[in-house]
């Protein structure tokens, strides 16, 4: 069955009669022809590996770059974040990508993925596949970047029309525009790191100062008690607890203001951005380069790196403030630009995220930002991908690392890793029935969290191969944390099987 997307009317489903977030300006944010204007012509795709780190299970993450960014940066930067990462989740790749087109890529991702690939992070000027659709809601086509492409490795993106689907000329441009067939849902998740076109400071001075503050966020992580702030301006005031409640699945302390005689664009930028939440969400209209407070005044791009909010993660709902394409994007200023940011979720179009609990939860638990986002895909494309939901939801992307953990501290787990280049603490086979082979470096002690982050056992070892036995525990994915008299944890994780599995 083709699914192609038509002018509808607006009709109730799992968006609630929520007022879809849209750019009231009108402004331009930058067209497909642009964007392959500005960029070199596509050639075969290249991936040049620069180095690799082994990891502690069969997943692996692969981290693609543009050519040339890795010179740019000093320090071992990037092969700390690869040991980090590594520490968490599996094997790293870091690699190089030539300008391809999208199809290449998503191609190499799928067979990647068929040895264990979950996750791919973009960092630099790389390759964007784009989508067009003619929205359920505007009355109106858009055409926009869409990573959802590069998470989604076995349905048919086709290309059947040029221009708009509504405006009924068959024959391709280059912008996806229908969706066959019941495979939508995502395979792998996928975060995006470009730091160009900012305005402030250089693409490589602006990575490096990211990743070091990625390191040290999971090393030493922030003081207690993580605040977040739930900020809804007046057209979804109404349904301010029901956004709440559901960060409140990651957050205990969440503090939500939807007073429609109190949100307005200076409370937002001289009391909220200053105060100092551990994660924020903004509910109201905006472009790639403002926030459109009712009342006013904007809230603009450039004013950010200004207040340098002391925040590290932002969901957006926010109209295409996330369109990392468009020079000077606020998902980008908010990440890149500031002394602390980490990561923000939005859309590169119309619409944002709902359904939140299916985000917040997962996030609750544990689970990275990457993995958070593949599961709230899995929510929305279950039972079909309908044309309100590509409407709502096709342009949601991850700007910066998918793999941070947010409730890492809350839950009680000291960090995502780090696992430092060398001999190090390493879990050797995976999954087990019981007993665990492992490595450590030295004398110290292993603990054992459960997935909500309770201690469950814990065990001092000497240097060697140390045996731990993991008998008794439910089945599950548990986190062993080695710490010795550096202070400084190293993390591996297992997945416990009954013994008749």
């Amino acid at each position: 069955m083709i699914l192609l997307i038509a002018l509808l009317s607006a009709t109730p489903g799992a968006d609630g009669g929520v007022v879809l977030t849209r750019d009231l300006t009108g402004s331009d944010p930058g067209t497909f022809e642009q964007w392959v204007s500005s960029n070199p012509p596509c050639v075969p795709l290249t991936i040049t590996p620069l180095f690799s780190v082994p990891g502690d299970g069969p997943e692996n993450v692969a981290i693609l770059m543009e050519p040339g960014l890795a010179d740019s940066l000093t320090g071992g930067v990037l092969e700390q974040w690869a040991w980090d990462i590594s520490a968490q989740c599996g094997e790293v790749l870091v690699a190089e990508a030539s300008w391809s087109e999208p199809a290449e890529i998503r191609s190499w991702l799928a067979q990647e993925h068929a040895s264990g690939l979950q996750g791919v992070i973009f960092a630099g000027d790389l390759p964007a596949a784009w989508a067009a659709l003619d929205n359920a809601f505007l009355k109106d086509s858009e055409t926009f970047p869409c990573d959802y492409f590069f998470m989604d490795l076995d349905g048919d993106w086709e290309d059947n029309w040029t221009g708009p689907p509504s405006a009924g000329n068959p024959g391709p441009d280059g912008i996806y525009d229908t969706w066959t067939g019941s495979d939508l849902d995502p395979e792998i998740w996928c975060g995006r790191i470009r730091t160009s076109g900012l305005s402030v400071g250089t693409e490589g001075a602006l990575l490096q100062s990211y990743l070091e503050r990625n390191h040290a966020w999971r090393t030493q992580g922030d003081p207690s008690p993580w605040p977040a702030l739930c900020y809804v301006d007046n057209d979804w005031a109404v349904w301010g607890q029901e956004f709440a409640a559901a960060m409140q699945l990651l957050y205990p302390s969440v503090e939500m203001i939807n007073d429609e005689k109190l949100t307005c664009g200076e409370d937002y930028e001289q009391v909220r951005l200053p105060f100092g939440y551990e994660w924020i969400s903004p509910f109201v209209h905006s472009s790639p380069l403002l926030h459109q407070w009712n009342p006013g005044p904007e809230t603009m791009w450039y004013e950010i790196p200004q207040i340098d909010p002391p925040t590290r993660f932002y969901n957006l709902f926010a109209c295409s403030n996330a369109r990392f394409t468009t020079p000077r994007n606020m998902g980008c200023m908010y990440t890149f630009t500031t002394s602390t940011g980490l990561a923000a979720i939005g859309s590169t179009k119309s619409g944002s995220m709902l359904s939140f609990e299916y985000f917040y939860a997962p996030l609750g638990q544990g689970a990275s930002l990457g993995e958070g986002l593949e599961a709230w895909w899995q929510h929305i494309v279950s039972g079909g991908f309908t044309p309100s939901e590509m409407s709502w939801h096709l342009g949601m992307v991850l700007i910066g690392d998918p793999t941070l953990m947010p409730a890492y501290q809350i839950l009680g787990i000291p960090g995502d890793g780090p696992a430092g280049p060398g001999p190090g603490f390493r879990v050797l086979a995976n999954p087990v029935h019981g007993p665990v082979d492992m490595a450590v470096p030295g004398p110290g002690l292993v603990s054992v969290f459960d997935s909500s982050g309770r201690l469950v056992r814990s065990a001092a070892v000497e240097a060697g191969r140390p045996g731990l036995d993991l008998s008794g525990l439910p089945e599950g994915v548990y986190s062993l944390v080695f710490t010795d008299g550096t202070g400084i944890p190293s993390v591996g994780r297992v997945t416990l099987l009954s013994p008749g599995r």
